[in-house]
């Protein structure tokens, strides 16, 4: 027992009570909680049977129930089974002794003096197969507190067993009534059993009663090296009373070693333990204040202005100034688990009065839920990179078109170009277009006389080197291929004289060639042409030559002007592309919180588009043409220039300076896509948007959020809550709020101002303060919701006194079995 890792132990000997084993064992195992108790054969009286009409099973003479108590009843209670158990042993023979025992019994002297000398292993063997009456029990101990557990689903000696639920398949309604009000409900409903019990009994107990079932797994170690192999992990403070608590509410208490082999509460080393601060009396006297806390759950109560705000304030060291005539913030000193203690606050998470409204009303979620902000700075920072990405992608498009248009204005200094000459019509006088001169035919045939020379002197080469000769038959086998081959020699020697003869002829044509011949026609085109221009000129008809020259520029324009509209047009379409995924919402993070299914994504700020916000830089007359600025181009060098731009936005810029109404107006385009990238964040529980909920729906939504898994990661060593009920509703505090309370006070410790009951006393507070304000004088005190000063607080603070409490359960008047 000495070395195994349990803290409480229960000795629970057959029908007995061994006090001499017991105050051995205390002094064997210091540090150790020890518990007295009995595993006790129980029956009912005759009397009991028909006064409420049970039914007992014939097979099953009596039952097991295990009692246990506080060590300091050990001899009461071991007196008590003593004279009890000697009534029964000299009433005479049973029915369900051994033979063993029935022969002890006739040779021995059962006077009851003789009796109470037996070891108490032997009187235990003399107990056997013989059973005491339950209500003399009860009437004999009813001045002690201790815990009833029958036993059921052990095998045999099952209350259940001894009082049958059913019988020929008729259910026995007055045995079910009995045993629920006698055991389960004036009992703290204590059922001893591991996961088969809980699935057999106490759930279905729960479930008929509207009660809660507690299970207890006991060890039954019958090896030395058993004991701590199969235990109960309570949370509670080694005494009855305390247990008594846990028991009432097991669901976050009380773990079998069969469902949670490993400890339950994981923060048992790191929690904060003590704070202490100075406070301030009306008459300026200061009180020193020392506050203990538990590792789990602890409930902060007090009527209105007692100072509960200010203590949790205080535990998250956040806004104490406003508080500074009631307590020195410079005082304050917290001490964790074996620590020291230190004016730096343990890491802490913080929920302030009213800031779950705060933060739906200004949507800064993830500054308060860290849980969210977690999963939103990677999307904000991925987000971030691609905007960049994007809007440097809009900006290069933007100074594209800004330099093509500059670039045409300075072209086209003048402006538009216009088309008035067309008014009047082709002037007289004629036009023809002059031919271009052939290229000159000496250069040509000097080319051609130097490549024909080159070819000369490479057949004078070859043809110096001397004939091949001829291949002479060494067989005669081969007299035709050397015949063939020689023919073929002499023709290539003939071919070789020709070309040479051909190219000496060529050469000589060439020399004798003049190129003078054909100069003379281009002599006689420039006359003509010359002689033309004179003729026009004599006859008025240059305005022709200016028309045809005017047109000729109005064409190169307007194709120009189309090309700039066209490549404007398409910069356009790209830089609407590139808009469009400036705005496009994040791929949403998807995760559970508990049973929830969460989506976090950043969506636009606003809806918007790319012609929309070119829109407003124009004046209303110009925001539905298809390119105003090629529009302020045609209107350069008059007035209504300046009317195509917003005047509000475009000011300061130069009157009739186009190149400055461009260079504004894209500095104000970039401007606006850096601001409309911005994005907001949108949260999704189970595929409903928070900004869509109801203020209480968001609340509850919220209050889930924040309260989430991650928050008992070891993050944080405390959560301090301050009326986190408020926009909740009681449905939500009981089916929510006070289950993750109890799930998550086993990972990190919780502190919780509250005005709620059900979240105190249900949510099962490990440790209450009180805060009191008497004449401005705030006092605070803390301690067990079992100890008596406590619970008179907490009953007064919360459900108006234990007058009102009593009435209002009165008015309830549940019955046991009631379902409604």
């Amino acid at each position: 027992m000495s070395k195994s890792d349990l803290d409480v132990f229960a000795v629970t000997d057959h029908n007995i009570v061994d006090t001499k084993l017991i105050s051995s064992l205390k002094n064997e195992v210091n540090g150790k909680i020890i518990f007295g108790g009995a595993e006790i054969n129980f029956q009912l009286k005759e009397e009991t049977i028909a006064a409420y009409n049970l039914t007992v099973n014939s097979d099953c003479s009596y039952f097991h129930a295990i009692v246990l108590f506080g060590l300091e009843y050990a001899d009461n209670v071991s007196n008590i089974l003593t004279d009890l158990f000697i009534s029964k042993i000299q009433e005479g023979n049973d029915s369900n002794l051994s033979e063993e025992n029935l022969k002890k019994e006739n040779d021995s002297n059962l006077s009851e003096e003789n009796l109470k000398k037996e070891n108490k292993k032997s009187f235990s063997k003399l107990t056997k197969g013989r059973a005491i009456y339950l209500e003399d029990f009860q009437e004999r101990i009813s001045a002690i507190p201790y815990l009833f557990i029958p036993h059921e689903n052990k095998g045999s000696r099952n209350l259940s067993q001894y009082l049958p639920n059913e019988k020929n398949g008729k259910k026995l309604k007055n045995n079910e009534d009995y045993k629920d009000k006698l055991f389960y409900y004036s009992h703290a409903m204590a059922v001893e059993g591991g996961e088969k019990s809980r699935k057999t009994i106490s759930d279905g107990l729960a479930t008929e009663l509207n009660t809660t079932i507690t299970s207890l797994l006991f060890s039954d170690a019958k090896e030395l090296d058993q004991i701590g192999k199969k235990y109960t992990w309570i949370d509670f403070d080694g005494d009855l009373d305390s247990l008594l608590l846990a028991i009432s509410d097991p669901e976050s208490r009380i773990k079998t070693s069969d469902i949670s082999p490993n400890l339950p509460q994981t923060n048992t080393l790191n929690f904060l333990e003590e704070v202490t601060f100075s406070s301030y009396s009306k008459d300026d006297n200061e009180h020193k204040n020392k506050l203990l806390f538990s590792p789990g759950f602890n409930g902060i109560v007090g009527s209105r202005g007692s100072g509960k705000t200010l203590l949790a304030r205080l535990l998250a060291k956040k806004d104490l100034d406003q508080y500074s005539e009631y307590v020195d913030k410079n005082s304050v000193m917290f001490r964790t688990h074996d620590g020291v203690p230190t004016t730096d606050n343990p890491p802490c998470l913080y929920l302030g009065q009213g800031e779950l409204e705060g933060i739906y009303t200004d949507g800064n979620y993830y500054e308060k839920i860290t849980f969210l902000d977690e999963l939103i700075k990677p999307l904000i920072r991925e987000k971030k990179k691609t905007s960049n990405e994007v809007i440097k992608k809009l900006k290069e498009v933007l100074n594209l078109e800004n330099r093509m248009l500059k670039a045409f204005s300075k072209k086209y200094e003048s402006g538009l170009k216009h088309m008035d000459h067309f008014d009047t019509g082709i002037p007289s006088g004629v036009s023809l277009d002059k031919p271009v001169n052939p290229a000159r035919l000496k250069d040509g045939i000097n080319k051609t006389i130097d490549k024909i020379e080159e070819i000369s002197s490479s057949i004078c080469e070859l043809s110096t080197k001397g004939k091949m000769e001829s291949l002479s038959s060494a067989f005669p086998e081969d007299e035709e291929l050397v015949r063939n081959i020689n023919n073929e020699i002499q023709e290539i020697d003939i071919s070789i004289l020709e070309l040479s003869e051909k190219v000496k002829r060529l050469l000589s044509e060439l020399y004798s060639v003049n190129c003078l011949w054909f100069e003379r026609r281009n002599q006689l085109v420039d006359l003509y042409f010359s002689l033309l221009e004179d003729y026009n000129k004599s006859n008025g008809s240059s305005m022709h030559s200016s028309y045809i020259q005017k047109s000729e520029e109005l064409k190169v324009f307007f194709d120009e002007l189309l090309e700039l509209r066209i490549l404007l047009s398409r910069l356009d379409a790209e830089a609407d592309n590139q808009f469009k995924k400036l705005l496009e919402p994040t791929n949403p993070y998807t995760t559970n919180n508990n049973e929830d299914i969460i989506e976090v994504s950043l969506i636009p700020e606003n809806e918007t588009t790319f012609s929309k916000i070119k829109e407003t830089l124009f004046s209303g007359k110009y925001k539905d043409e298809l390119q105003p600025l090629v529009v302020a181009f045609a209107h350069k060098n008059d007035s209504s220039m300046n009317a195509v731009f917003n005047g509000l936005r475009f000011k300061n810029c130069q009157k009739n300076n186009l190149n400055q109404y461009y260079e504004k107006y894209f500095s104000l385009l970039s401007k606006e896509f850096e601001d409309v990238g911005e994005l907001k964040t949108c949260i999704k529980v189970n595929k409903k948007k928070i900004d869509d909920m109801s203020p209480g729906t968001k609340a509850e939504t919220l209050l889930k959020l924040f309260l989430n898994d991650k928050i008992s990661s070891g993050q944080w060593v405390y959560v301090v809550l301050d009326q986190p009920e408020d926009n909740l509703d009681v449905a939500t505090i009981k089916d929510f709020l006070i289950d993750r309370i109890k799930k998550l006070k086993l990972n990190v410790q919780i502190f919780a101002v509250s005005h709620s009951a059900p979240i105190i006393v249900n949510g099962d507070a490990r440790s209450v303060v009180v805060c009191e304000n008497t004449d401005d004088e705030i006092s605070y005190k803390s301690g067990a919701l079992n100890d008596n000063d406590i619970k008179q607080s907490i009953v007064d603070v919360l459900d108006g006194g234990e007058r009102y409490l009593k009435m209002r359960l009165n008015k309830y008047n549940f019955q046991i079995g009631d379902k409604k």
